[in-house]
């Protein structure tokens, strides 16, 4: 059965780590370090990311624009002041961010284990080993269907044991989910 995300080498079954063990071998020592996912999420994701902070910061910044503008102790010129700053900041998020996170948000499937990195400010890397997979879902909100994305969560029995892998077009994370589904119901391991 093969998922996709699934390395096309069968030596390459483990996450390799620096020490050049798999984490999914034996005790390999403390130098080991985990090397990144091998594939990254689709390119729309990007404009995703930027539109979904743009639709924040358009409720945002009005908001508190007019709030401060109404309360009859703070001067006229504060309100204007942080229209600016708060739009400043807006500009400056939604340039930075989807590309910080495009660089760092990666996954991988692989006959052991489902692995995903997340984030740009605070970054995450989530290793669940297939056999302890549990439920496999595909979300997609209206704005991620507008830009042909979905959203696969896998989920373990471990409050901690999530891996949420955002930005996949629709057909990847369809194609992951069954192929999941299957890996999960063939492993005769049964970890939990």
């Amino acid at each position: 059965m093969t998922v996709p995300g699934t390395p096309a080498d069968p030596g390459a079954a483990g996450i390799t780590g620096t020490a050049g063990a798999t984490s999914t071998g034996g005790a390999t020592g403390a130098a080991e370090a985990l090397r990144p996912p091998a594939h990254q999420v689709s390119p729309r994701a990007k404009t995703w990311w930027t539109v979904r902070g743009a639709i924040r910061w358009v409720v945002v910044i009005p908001v508190v624009t007019v709030v401060l503008a109404v309360i009859p102790a703070v001067p006229w010129f504060v309100a204007v002041l942080a229209f600016l700053v708060l739009a400043a900041g807006a500009a400056a998020h939604l340039i930075v961010m989807p590309r910080f996170r495009y660089a760092f948000h990666r996954w991988e499937i692989n006959p052991v284990a489902v692995y995903s990195q997340a984030g740009w400010l605070t970054r995450t890397r989530v290793l669940i080993p297939v056999s302890r997979v549990q439920v496999i879902d595909t979300v997609a909100g209206p704005l991620e269907r507008a830009f042909g994305l979905s959203t696969v969560t896998v989920t373990t029995a471990s409050s901690a044991g999530t891996v949420r892998i955002s930005g996949l077009p629709t057909e990847t994370a369809q194609s992951i989910a069954a192929g999941l589904t299957v890996s999960a119901a063939e492993d005769a391991d049964d970890a939990t």
